[in-house]
Parts: structure tokens; sequence; C-alpha cells
């Protein structure tokens, strides 16, 4: 099982200890972790967003998605590549959209994924790859932050759905 928590914090200042505190509890579940905020020299954003990779231990997950739900201020979606859940869609709303990508291993698959990723660079804002085992065999995992027009992010998510052997997934908050 391959599964991915988007985490939205409403306010870090407040609820980052508490999520911390949660995030230390159930280390053991979690394989990668990448957090972000916007920052500027003008402005140092309230508003978080966490990305987990976690390893298969199932009741793991559903504990720590647990006791995240229980802090004030704090969002969760998931991703799951089991294929349990329905591919992404299309024409989502939201003011944060991240793909998750399985690609499975296959030389001209990746050398195409890289191109159509250089080809919409302009709408993808974060970038995360985490070396992946897929039904026994090798794969990618791409986390994708994308920001920006609208309309390429939908044009990029219809160019990822068209490839085969690439399982997109999102989230939206």
């Amino acid at each position: 099982m391959i599964k991915v928590l988007g985490i939205k914090i409403t306010d870090r200042i407040k609820e980052a200890g508490l999520t911390q505190h949660v995030l230390s509890k159930h280390a053991g579940v979690i394989t990668t972790r990448f957090g972000f905020h916007e920052l500027s020299t003008e402005i140092c954003a309230r508003e978080a967003y966490m990305i987990l990779h976690l390893n298969g231990n199932e009741a793991g997950i559903e504990y720590l998605v647990k006791d995240l739900s229980a802090i004030g201020g704090i969002e969760t979606r998931e991703m799951d590549f089991s294929g349990k859940s329905k591919p992404a869609g299309r024409g989502s709303k939201g003011s944060l959209r991240i793909l998750g990508m399985l690609v499975e291993h296959d030389h001209d698959l990746v050398t195409a994924v890289q191109r159509l990723l250089t080809t919409y660079g302009c709408v993808i804002r974060a970038r995360l790859g985490v070396n992946e085992e897929f039904f026994g065999r090798p794969a990618g995992l791409i986390i994708l932050e994308l920001s920006g027009d609208a309309a390429q992010m939908d044009l990029l998510e219809k160019d990822i759905l068209a490839l085969k052997k690439v399982h997109l997934r999102k989230m939206i908050f």
C-alpha cells in the first residue's frame, strides 16, 4: 500500500506545537515528511501545509489521522495508490492543488514524465520524488505542489492521465 497524507494547518503559530507532538508520537508510520508555507520579505504566512509519505501500517495511519483531526484548525486529505481510491478528476476548486504521481519503472515513461513536468514547469511550485515499490517492481512517487494558472494545471493533469502506467491522485485544500 502506498499512501500520502496532506495536512493543512490553519494557524501554524497556534497549532504547530500540537501538530509536531502528534507527528512525533506517530513517527513509526511516517516515511517522508515535507512541510511548507508562504514566506517572503513582506510576509510570513500563518497557514502551512505538510505532505507525509506513510508506510503500510493501516491501523497506525488511522490512529495518526484521528489524532490530527482532534487538533483544531487541521484539515487532512489522503492519496491512496492501492487501487481503493478513484483516479484524480478534473475541475476541483481550492486554494492549493497537490498531485501525486506513481510512475511505474520504464525508461521511456520516465523520460516522457520528465519532459511533461519540464513543459509545465511554470505551474509546478514544488516537487518531491520518493523511490517506491509498486506490485513488487520499482516505481517513483512524485508529489507536486501546483500554483498559478488553473487552466494550465488542468492541462497538466489531463496530459498526465493520458500516460499509461502513471497513476494520478489529487488533493485540494
